[in-house]
């Protein structure tokens, strides 16, 4: 650091006068400005205040023995701060680069938004680890959405900045509904959770002009009313989380996910984690029960170490609590939601069935999970299975009556399929609902 000697009072951190002000900002004036002022003095800025003022050094004071031994420890503070600054400079540049040359515009980096859930869902985590499942529902429920109501109406916060609180409630739900029964009073209670959320309608404030509303929207529609990043969430909790659950964690968590389906929230889209499922469960070659795995959670745990005993289970949780809504998406060929989830397994594509489709949902996939389950159902009589026995005849059980009672399309498009469905030992549960109309258009 070079002194100039042209006037007796030297600005000695003319250089780092920054610096000076930032260790202020940074909570580090207490330290800065009460050595700086019993070692060198200290002067106001010219028609400022005290507040962030910039330190004066005389040349006399600046080539004392004392200064000179203090100002190492100055330079040590000052090279620290000069590098959290430099850090913060880069985060900041970062994040705006990312802003503003992004693929979508927002006020807050991924980077960021990420940290921000990571610390919350750890909290959560720990929640539970607790015990606190009351709690933590309590907080879900109402604590957490009125801080983001509140911050985006009263306060002004950007909704994009408010992201990282919705996710962080949907991880809440989604840690409650593993930990809670499925045959428990309560959870029904977290899908009614779910639609009171909803029901507090959009969040709007008042335009910084004369006329107008602002609407809190963001890229999956508005808050609360289309409850954003459910779905998303959803599936990427079952996607993340389904071979690493215990057995009754993930039979927990399935049906909480079918009982939401049920509910016809976020336009259908929470279906598309059955897609997942069914493809993952009736879709690829899986052996009925090796016996190998445990029932508890292991984390390094993946889907191809799983077998039929369970994955099945959730596979007739769907079935018993949203047939209906699987039945009409068949029927409508429902496939709004990405590639990767809608794709079909290495059975369904090589079948027969699987030809006449794409991915998502189709009469003819549905009549190809049918068909599964009749085979697995053979398969664990045979191995003396009971448990997938009694599953794989209520879920055809329950697939049937649902079809017949709304008299689908999936049953038009079997009558109007070809001799070799008709002929399927498999889906004769079908020829017998539509006996009459097989019968006239082969005679």
């Amino acid at each position: 650091m070079s002194l100039r000697r042209g006037r007796p009072d030297v600005q000695f951190w003319r250089m780092q006068g920054l610096s000076v002000l930032l260790i202020e900002r940074v909570g580090l004036s207490f330290l800065a400005q009460k050595a700086l002022t019993a070692y060198c003095g200290e002067k106001k800025r010219p028609g400022g205040n005290s507040t962030g003022a910039v330190v004066f050094v005389t040349f006399k004071q600046a080539v004392s023995p004392r200064y000179q031994a203090f100002s190492s420890l100055i330079r040590l503070v000052l090279n620290w701060t000069n590098l959290f600054i430099q850090d913060s400079i880069n985060n900041i540049m970062s994040d705006l680069y990312e802003v503003l040359l992004g693929p979508s515009f927002k006020g807050i980096s991924s980077e960021t938004l990420n940290e921000d859930m990571s610390r919350d869902e750890e909290d959560v985590r720990q929640c539970v680890a607790r015990g606190e499942i009351e709690e933590l529902r309590g907080a879900a429920l109402y604590n957490r959405t009125w801080n983001v109501s509140n911050r985006y109406c009263n306060i002004g916060d950007g909704i994009d900045s408010l992201e990282g609180h919705i996710h962080s409630i949907w991880h809440s739900y989604y840690q409650l509904a593993r930990h809670t029964s499925h045959q428990s009073a309560d959870h029904d209670r977290l899908v009614l959770d779910i639609l009171r959320i909803r029901g507090l309608g959009p969040l709007t404030r008042p335009v910084s002009g004369c006329y107008g509303l602002d609407v809190a929207r963001t890229v999956e529609g508005m808050v609360w009313t289309d409850l954003p990043f459910l779905a998303t969430d959803m599936t990427k909790f079952w996607m993340d989380n389904c071979a690493p659950l215990s057995s009754a964690h993930r039979l927990n968590f399935a049906s909480f996910l079918a009982k939401l389906a049920s509910t016809r929230v976020c336009n259908d889209r929470v279906c598309q984690i059955a897609l997942v499922l069914f493809r993952q469960t009736l879709e690829v070659g899986r052996d009925l029960n090796t016996g190998e795995e445990s029932d508890e959670e292991v984390k390094k745990r993946v889907m191809r170490s799983l077998d039929m005993v369970h994955l099945l289970p959730s596979v007739a949780a769907w079935i018993k609590e949203a047939q209906f809504n699987l039945l009409q998406l068949s029927d409508v060929s429902w496939n709004e939601c990405p590639s990767s989830v809608g794709q079909g397994g290495t059975l369904f594509v090589e079948s027969e069935l699987g030809k006449r489709c794409s991915g998502g949902f189709s009469p003819w996939r549905w009549m190809f999970w049918l068909k599964r389950l009749h085979e697995i159902r053979d398969e664990a009589k045979e191995a003396n299975e009971n448990g997938l026995v009694e599953y794989t005849t209520d879920s055809i059980e329950w697939m049937c009556n649902s079809a017949e009672e709304r008299q689908s399309e999936v049953l038009r498009a079997f009558r109007d399929g070809d001799k070799d469905l008709h002929h399927d030992p498999h889906l004769s549960c079908l020829r017998g609902l539509i006996k009459d109309q097989v019968h006239d258009d082969e005679s």
